[in-house]
């Protein structure tokens, strides 16, 4: 058990250093998808702000006669890149940006249009550059409620869960950029990792819980069958004891004259083996009960004189004054294992007359639907009636310590009945009595 407590605990805590780690690795992925939408975002500005650089070039009459700005950009290797193979290109901590020449060729035509053109043209238009930064980030896919576009010198109040974007043209910034957080954009495009996910974390957790709670079943049960071990054994030595001591001392001790001291010992002898009989009854019922392909030798039973048979042997069995009334129809058959369906009733009987006051009354009625045990005993609690079939369960009756039992009676009760293809039931009330009804067919 030490040990099981032991993997319990490290299985315990590297589920939730997975779990740790899981998120970890989530917000990185996270963070790096912003990282990417944030530079499509800088294209998108960038572009923005060359459209709205050439409209005021057209409109101060610097371009062509066709409404052309022509430019003549010189590219270095630098802005390029050289050929290399991807080990050197690690080593030059080579940025993403210049392995993108279509963003660095963005960039030089930017530095152009603001180095030859920015004094000539006036100031920019920025709700003309907030128009055209919009439709160009609907274009790439990005729909943000709120943009905004200032100048480094202008003062913007704006919500602190805003995106800012730094524009930068010759390592100067030009342009501030605000928009909502593109974070459903990014929880999308995350949606079927999360997903798998969320399904692995909670397929885990069912997992881990369902294996507690079979393991707890288990050492209840294992618990429980200690008990019964421990119980049965002691009841075992106790009546093989006493008719020992019985039989020996007649041996020993003979005396022909004296009958009544013979029959004393002899009747003590035959209470004990008639006990050590039932205790052997109910060991052999937990063991026929585990052989799951147990078959039941059914045969046509004139329920009747069955029962009456069943009756007369429990009057006999009876350590206190009972009456049992049988009612049973005439003619009334069904179809069941002689030896099992004895034992059925025989069991609801002697619980009837065990657990009760110094006398019992019990009422058996049958006919071909099934069969009703009544009693008028002492009853079972209500929060235990959902138990009382359960292997090894007992019910706590603080008054009736002395009755001794192994849980396993009711428990056979109910296996004969599932394999005869039967049910039964139990009503009860404390103080009153109970009835237990076993139903041969459906009604």
């Amino acid at each position: 058990m030490k040990h099981f407590k032991l993997i319990l605990a490290a299985m315990r805590i590297v589920v939730t250093l997975l779990f740790a780690a899981n998120v970890i690795f989530m917000v990185q992925l996270y963070d790096s998808i912003k990282e990417r939408y944030i530079s499509d975002v800088e294209q998108c500005l960038c572009r923005a702000d060359q459209i709205e650089t050439v409209d005021r070039i057209i409109d101060a009459g610097l371009g062509d006669d066709d409404d052309v700005v022509r430019l003549e950009i010189g590219l270095q290797k630098s802005d390029v890149g050289s050929t290399m193979n991807a080990e050197e290109l690690r080593e030059m901590n080579y940025s993403q940006g210049f392995r993108r020449v279509d963003k660095q060729l963005m960039s030089i035509i930017s530095r152009h249009l603001h180095d030859y053109y920015a004094d000539l043209i006036g100031e920019p238009d920025i709700s003309k550059m907030e128009e055209a930064f919009r439709r160009d980030l609907n274009f790439s896919g990005y729909y943000p409620e709120d943009v905004y576009i200032v100048e480094p010198e202008s003062v913007l109040e704006y919500s602190a869960d805003l995106w800012e974007i730094k524009y930068r043209v010759n390592g100067d910034i030009i342009y501030y950029a605000y928009i909502s957080p593109l974070t459903k954009n990014i929880l999308g495009e995350m949606s079927g990792v999360i997903a798998t996910s969320a399904l692995i974390a909670l397929v885990l957790t069912f997992g881990f819980w369902y294996l507690l709670h079979v393991i707890k079943r288990l050492r209840t049960i294992e618990e429980m069958k200690d008990d019964f071990t421990n119980n049965m054994t002691h009841e075992l030595k106790t009546p093989i004891a006493i008719a020992y001591a019985a039989n020996d001392s007649l041996l020993q001790f003979p005396d022909p004259n004296d009958e009544e001291r013979t029959r004393k010992y002899l009747n003590a002898a035959l209470e004990q083996l008639s006990k050590l009989a039932g205790l052997v009854e109910s060991i052999l019922a937990m063991s026929m009960e585990r052989r799951k392909h147990l078959t039941m030798a059914k045969e046509e039973i004139n329920l009747q004189s069955f029962l009456t048979s069943v009756v007369e042997q429990q009057k006999l069995k009876a350590h206190k004054p009972c009456e049992i009334i049988l009612d049973c129809t005439e003619g009334a058959t069904v179809e069941a294992d002689p030896t099992h369906f004895s034992n059925v009733i025989g069991n609801l009987i002697d619980n009837s007359i065990k657990y009760s006051g110094d006398s019992v009354t019990v009422s058996i009625t049958a006919d071909s639907n099934g069969v009703t045990v009544t009693d008028n005993g002492i009853g079972i609690p209500d929060k235990s009636l959902p138990d009382i079939f359960n292997k090894f369960y007992r019910v706590p009756h603080g008054n009736r310590s002395e009755v001794r039992g192994y849980g396993i009676g009711l428990f056979y009760v109910r296996s004969i009945i599932d394999k005869h293809g039967w049910r039964i039931g139990v009503e009860s009330r404390i103080g009153k009595g109970s009835t237990f009804t076993i139903k041969f067919k459906e009604q």
